[in-house]
């Protein structure tokens, strides 16, 4: 994978999280959660590749949590974006396979989560963090 890649990456993560504040302000609470939840994996993608050069495509997304830790290592954002990741990972079963429908409170959490990993994608992809 190239740095190209890394910034499509960035590119699908924008775009969902767009989507996601869009479907908040709608009050559609559990497809906004759902964008989230890609733009956060999206720019998980995103940060790995560009730092360590690949992302890995588990069917089990928990391996994504410790892939994105390891690529930011050091860095002061890496504990942020790890609880982030994590958070939006443990919403994904229940917005994509349960009947639950996600509250106003939950989706803006999520969210919120998701737009953070975005910023962070942003700063080490096109700023260069």
């Amino acid at each position: 994978m190239s740095r190209d890649d890394a910034k499509a990456f960035l590119t699908k993560a924008e775009q969902y999280l767009a989507s996601a504040e869009e479907n908040l302000a709608a009050r559609r609470f559990t497809v906004a959660a759902g964008d989230a939840v890609h733009a956060g994996i999206s720019a998980k993608d995103g940060i790995v590749t560009a730092l360590t050069g690949a992302t890995s495509k588990h069917q089990d997304h928990r391996a994504a949590v410790p892939e994105l830790r390891a690529a930011l290592s050091t860095r002061g954002t890496a504990a942020s974006a790890e609880r982030a990741l994590k958070e939006l990972l443990a919403a994904k079963p229940d917005i994509e396979y349960s009947a639950e429908i996600l509250t106003e409170a939950k989706a803006k959490a999520l969210v919120r989560r998701a737009s953070s990993l975005v910023d962070t994608a942003h700063a080490v992809i096109r700023l260069g963090d």
